[in-house]
């Protein structure tokens, strides 16, 4: 069972989490919801012990796995760039690490040139034996092999190095290390976003079926009603949580019901209000005769006044306009037979197109296919093999990578944003 008590945590003088407390018992699954902004994922953090609270006590499972949002920025501090998929995914066991220890005790007794040391590293063998039985080696691969399948990493061997995965398998990749896991807790905050429509069905399958308890955050609506049990929702104002039994819709029916409930009650009890008031104002002309009904009238509106309902704050909407500081010419953008390739692997050729003002266009393709490659050439970031690129008159041309490598997490909000801007002529 996950049990987190009195987490409370500010960021300076802003408060985001106020005493929040709650459990996800074995097998049950939790979708964690709120605005951007609440504090859902810095919650998760604290359960997955990856920050620090200004205060809570949570004890967790006997095992239990946590994938971030933000998998890129992981991937940027994590030593799995360098090895290949199966060890990626083999180290979210200790699998890769007991297979190395029996390669080198089989190696040891080939080796050993005095008898004596045979029986101590037999019994090691043997024990080395144990625990690949345990982590389940002899089913290992093809476990693994299913898990890249169901999340259409299809083209990725498990001898392929994870550094030259797109910034889209990498996050595929990441989410099957922690499901290869198999651990008593998921904790997953946002697993859908790089996620193509064949492998959130299978993921939503899976969460389905699977056996431990999950705590998810995700603005999927579907995800949140199929495989979700309970709703725990983080109210951006109180900065306390509210539970909910019952998968996303019963959650809004819920809401709904309770909130239309104390609109009415607060409604008729406005209407009673006045209603005394009136009252009292007819008994205050009687004098000194009508004192003590009047004085019993005026109690009970002062405890009318208490009781009332406070009707929840509805969550404020932010309306941004970003004009455009110059047009550009008629032409923004021009592609001609563009190709690339990386050693034999062939990812476009002979591409062209053009981009005209005031167009949107949309790039798809399964994850590996090149997309991100052919924004990088575009930019000029990646170098092409053959065709040229060229930007038409006054364009300014913004990028936002899917690995964030262009941020500097070091820096305020306020500072990256301010270092982007132009400056006036």
């Amino acid at each position: 069972m996950l049990q987190v008590n009195n987490v409370s945590l500010s960021y300076g003088p802003r408060l985001v989490l106020d005493d929040v407390s709650f459990t996800v018992a074995p097998g049950e699954k939790a979708g964690l919801i709120g605005v951007n902004g609440a504090g859902k994922s810095s919650l998760l953090k604290i359960v997955a012990r990856v920050q620090e609270a200004d205060s809570s006590t949570v004890m967790l499972p006997r095992s239990y796995g946590y994938l971030s949002q933000d998998v890129a920025h992981d991937y940027e501090n994590a030593a799995g760039q360098d090895t290949s998929v199966r060890n990626f995914i083999f180290s979210s066991t200790g699998l890769n690490t007991a297979i190395n220890s029996y390669e080198t005790l089989t190696h040891k007794i080939a080796e050993a040139a005095n008898d004596a040391d045979l029986p101590i590293l037999l019994k090691h063998f043997e024990q080395a034996q144990d625990t690949l039985d345990r982590l389940g080696y002899y089913d290992a691969d093809a476990r693994a092999e299913q898990l890249l399948a169901g999340l259409n990493l299809d083209g990725v061997t498990l001898d392929r190095q994870v550094s030259t995965l797109s910034g889209g398998q990498k996050t595929k990749l990441a989410l099957a290390r922690l499901l290869f896991q198999a651990p008593d807790l998921l904790l997953l905050d946002e697993p859908t976003n790089f996620l193509d429509v064949e492998a959130t069905a299978w993921l939503m399958d899976f969460l389905e079926r699977y056996q431990g308890a999950l705590l998810i955050i995700s603005h999927d609506l579907d995800l949140l009603d199929r495989s979700i049990n309970k709703i725990l929702r983080l109210n951006e104002f109180t900065h306390k949580l509210e539970e909910y039994k019952g998968n996303y819709s019963s959650y809004i029916k819920l809401a709904g019901d309770a909130l239309a409930l104390m609109e009415r009650t607060k409604t008729q009890q406005e209407r009673e209000i006045t209603r005394l008031r009136k009252t009292s104002e007819k008994l205050r002309g009687y004098g000194a005769t009508r004192v003590s009904q009047r004085i019993a009238v005026d109690k009970r509106i002062a405890t009318l006044e208490v009781s009332k309902p406070i009707l929840p704050q509805t969550s404020r909407r932010i309306k941004i306009d970003f004009p455009v500081r110059q047009q550009s010419g008629q032409i923004v953008l021009r592609a001609d037979r563009l190709a690339k390739r990386y050693g034999t692997k062939e990812v476009f050729r002979n591409m062209s197109f053009q981009v005209e003002r005031g167009q949107r266009l949309v790039v798809v393709g399964l994850n590996g296919a090149g997309k991100t490659t052919l924004l990088r050439t575009l930019l000029g970031i990646t170098s092409l093999d053959k065709g040229t690129v060229s930007m038409g008159d006054r364009v300014h041309v913004g990028y936002y990578a899917q690995e964030n490598e262009g941020l500097d997490y070091d820096k305020t909000l306020l500072s990256e944003a301010t270092d982007v801007l132009p400056e006036d002529p």
